[in-house]
Formats: C-alpha cells, structure tokens, sequence
C-alpha cells in the first residue's frame, strides 16, 4: 500500500507521519517512509549541487523542476515493491508552497499518476501551532516574518483544496488528520480501513465526536469526562476524529479578553491583536467547513452533549451528517427537544450505553 501525506510547513507533518511508522514498525508491520524535501538536498548533495535551505524555492522553476523530477525518479525506480503484497510506504511532501506571497507547485502530477497511491492525507494543524512552530524550530527559521496568520489559514486550506483535488481526480480517498492527534488514528486508517478494505477484512468504523466545545472548556470535569468518553470509543475499535485536535477558534475568544498581543495558554509566543483581528472571519468559516469535513471522512457522528444549553455547531453538525446519510448517536441526559431527537440516529441517557451499542454494531 502506497500512501501520499501532504501539509504545510509547520504543520509537524513529517513528525506525525514518522510516529505512524514507528508504530506499524513496533507492531511488525513492513512499512518505508520517504521525506521529499530532504530527498531533494541528498540528491543535490549527489550532483555536487549546493542550495541553501532558505534558498531553494528561489531556484530557477526549471531547475528546481529537475532536481523534484530526479528525486521522484529514483522513488519510482523502487515503486513496485509496494504496489502488492505486505510492504506499505509513506511518501511525505508539500502540494504546494506559499513563498515570497506568491502559490508554488511543489509535485508533478506524472509521478503520482506512475505511484498510483491508494489514498492521499493532509495533515493539518491549529493556525496558531504552525505559527509556533516556524517562529521556535531552528530547522524552519528561513519560514520566519514571512506569513501573517491569516496566509497560513490560506495556505493549509490551498494544501487541503490541491490534495483532495489529486486524489478525487485519481479516484482515491482523501483524510484530514490534525498533526496534534494521536498517530494511532492514522495508523488505524491505513491498517484498519484502506488496507482491509483492499484485503476484504472487516473494516474499522470512523466517527466524529460532537460536542458543545465553547461550554465544555469551561468545565474541567466535563472535558475529563469527554476525554474518558473518546478513550472508551478508541479502545473499542472505533477510530474518532475529535475537532479539539485543531481549535482555532480559541484565538477569536481570547480578543475579547486581551490587549494588543495574544497569550495562547500553552503557547510560547505572543500573537499581535491585529493579525488575528484580520484572520478572524477566515478561522470562523474555515473551522465550520474543516468539521464539516471531517464529519464526511467519518462513517457516524457521536455527539457527546452533557449540558442543557442549546449550541448551534452540535446541532448544525448533527444536521449536516442526518441530510449526508450518517448515523447519528447522541448521549443527551436532559429533556429533549423534538429538533434533537429528529436528527438522532438513537439517543442515549447513560454514556455506559452508547459504548455499549456502538461496540456491538
């Protein structure tokens, strides 16, 4: 099996992916991982080419279309092994660039129509993670005062746009996957459902997990029971895409409360108010449209609701997966309102019942 992980820089996409591939390997999978990026310096290193990181989007596009094509050349030379059989391998790279304010192609779609890869991932992270990242690593230091939060939010949405472009166009599956999640909900997709699917074994379900995200992060013991909920649905098999692995919208909250600059619990940066004052419409929409996209990935919608506040994002959430053919289960301990029920696949009073039921189907 041959998969293709794209995602911006800062994104922690070659990290997670290497996770992943640690994992496989402890459990005796045959897996390679291949990085582009530093595949690209060796084989200028072999040409006796010297290009300085912060230099090489700089290149000539024809040179740099040349040392991609040598890169992809010798993947190609290796590609078969893995095309049948027990050995799988990763391929991580950019679908694109957003350098000196401009979009760069980074693959030429020849090669992945030689790969043919059975299914494409972006992962994808919290703006203000990637932020982060480029400003603290010393290896993305030529990324620094280069992108305003509201380009990185463009960017990741390009990266997303390009890659399930690709994939839909090779008739491919297409996954999100948050840099920030566990690597075992990667893991899972490639061994549990891509690979039994193509094996004709029994395939693992995947589920979003919705909940009122705002009223929960006020409670500390609501949001340990939400976390005991997802660990009891994980060790049941079930593979749950959990939209608090990427939450911008805690940036647009915190402008209420803070000066000039922004202090994201956690974080070792400070934000400047303005940058995310012109991000802010980009993360409300883009967040609607990302959980939107997860729900699509997924085969269900749990909807984990301990509070007797209505909030709009559980129920538009459950409405978008009820109209798009998804079974939803919720766990609502209150009196319930007739629009609740309505879109509810089955609904469940005792969290211990919904796992339960879902174990058994």
């Amino acid at each position: 099996m041959i998969i293709i992980a794209t995602g911006v820089t800062g994104s922690r996409r070659a990290d997670y992916v290497k996770e992943v591939v640690e994992i496989a390997k402890k459990e005796g999978k045959n897996i390679d991982y291949i990085d582009i990026g530093p595949e690209m310096f060796r084989k200028a290193d072999q040409l006796r080419v010297d290009i300085p990181v912060n230099k090489i989007l700089d290149l000539d596009p024809l040179a740099l279309g040349f040392l991609r094509a040598t890169t992809f050349e010798e993947v190609l030379g290796n590609i078969d092994q893995y095309k049948d059989g027990d050995k799988d391998l990763i391929i991580s790279l950019h679908a694109s660039f957003r350098w000196r304010k401009v979009l760069l192609p980074a693959f030429d779609f020849y090669y992945f129509r030689e790969i043919k890869p059975d299914f494409y991932v972006t992962i994808i992270n919290s703006v203000h993670n990637i932020l982060e990242n480029i400003q603290t690593k010393e290896d993305l230091m030529h990324w620094r005062e280069r992108l305003t939060l509201k380009e990185i939010l463009i960017w990741q949405d390009e990266e997303i746009f390009t890659t399930k472009t690709i994939a839909d166009f090779q008739g491919v599956p297409h996954y999100i996957v948050s840099g920030s999640d566990i690597p075992e909900t990667l893991y899972k997709i490639i061994y549990d459902v891509e690979k039994a699917k193509k094996e004709g074994r029994e395939v693992a379900k995947k589920a979003y997990l919705s909940y009122p995200m705002t009223m929960i992060r006020k409670s500390r013991e609501v949001t340990d029971d939400k976390n005991k909920l997802l660990k009891q649905l994980r060790n049941k098999g079930i593979i749950i895409f959990d939209p608090a692995t990427v939450e911008d919208m805690i940036l647009v909250d915190l402008l209420e409360e803070s000066g000039s600059e922004l202090e994201v619990p956690e974080l070792s940066i400070t934000i400047p108010r303005n940058e995310v004052e012109e991000a802010k419409q980009y993360i409300i929409e883009q967040t609607v449209v990302r959980d939107y996209r997860l729900i699509d990935q997924s085969d269900m919608v749990i909807v984990f609701y301990p509070v007797k506040e209505l909030s709009a994002g559980v129920l538009s959430e459950m409405i978008y997966a009820f109209t798009h053919q998804k079974d939803v289960y919720a766990y609502f301990p209150h009196r319930m309102s007739p629009f609740f029920q309505y879109y509810s696949t089955k609904v469940f009073e005792d969290k211990s019942k919904l796992v339960r039921y879902l174990s058994r189907i």
